[in-house]
């Protein structure tokens, strides 16, 4: 499956801040990954997304969602707070075909492709940034 874990502050961006983009510093963290951050300067996007959502403990909106268009990134934008996040490429979630990660420290993101089903819960309340957008290759 095409996921990035990471925190943002622990990333090698070369004293920029930059973590997502044209950047060379984009493709800081985990090599395999990077591709899912970085998009070179020939690369347009669509469809551009953003999120700001606060996200009270036990929120019941979290259900399984349709597979993913494009790319997207979850990032912990609180102090504290517990948010976890499931990704299948089945809709049912199989237990042996899930993969789970926690964003608890500030900084803490998640980074996934297209055609993933994903869910979340949240297990302490929490501020969730998410951007969504779609890579295209071939601009028109």
């Amino acid at each position: 499956m095409d996921i990035e874990f990471n925190n943002a502050a622990s990333l090698d961006t070369n004293n920029t801040g930059w973590f997502v983009g044209f950047s060379e510093w984009a493709k800081a963290g985990i090599p395999d990954h990077a591709d899912l951050r970085h998009m070179g300067q020939e690369v347009r996007s669509h469809t551009l997304c953003i999120k700001w959502k606060f996200h009270p403990a036990g929120d019941l909106l979290g259900a399984a969602k349709p597979p993913s268009e494009g790319r997207s990134l979850s990032i912990l934008v609180s102090e504290q707070g517990r948010f976890r996040l499931q990704f299948s490429e089945n809709g049912n979630f199989p237990q042996m075909r899930t993969i789970e990660h926690v964003l608890q420290k500030h900084g803490d993101f998640v980074v996934w492709g297209e055609n993933l089903h994903h869910r979340w819960f949240v297990d302490e309340a929490c501020t969730i940034l998410t951007l969504r957008w779609v890579p295209e290759t071939d601009p028109a």
